[in-house]
């Protein structure tokens, strides 16, 4: 079991600075909750999360292992679908102004 911060804040269009001022929590606690790093919450914590994201306070909790990260390996090859999209979002970035190579990782 894990406490879902992240995805609820998401669904809420909230970034980790706007749940942190809403709650009055730090925005470095809040990162720490979703990376899993806590465990279980105070009864006042999970009380300002629910009312900040207009949940229940059993929608804070998850079955199973909170998700994952992936990695992809250095010199792994990737599937042509995922190669394209890399593509594609390296255009938009670099159309922003920012050169970033994500194939050179």
């Amino acid at each position: 079991m894990f406490i879902a911060l992240k995805k609820l804040r998401e669904a809420a269009g909230l970034s980790q600075n706007d749940l942190a001022r809403k709650t009055g929590y730090s925005p470095q606690f809040i990162q720490k909750i979703e990376q899993g790093k806590v465990k279980s919450l105070t009864l006042e914590a999970a009380a300002r999360f629910c009312e900040s994201l207009n949940c229940k306070p059993g929608d804070l909790l998850e079955e199973g292992e909170p998700p994952r990260k992936s990695k992809i390996e250095k010199g792994a090859a990737l599937e042509p679908k995922a190669k394209t999209e890399i593509l594609e979002n390296r255009r938009k970035i670099s159309a922003e102004g920012a050169e970033v190579d994500l194939l050179a990782a």
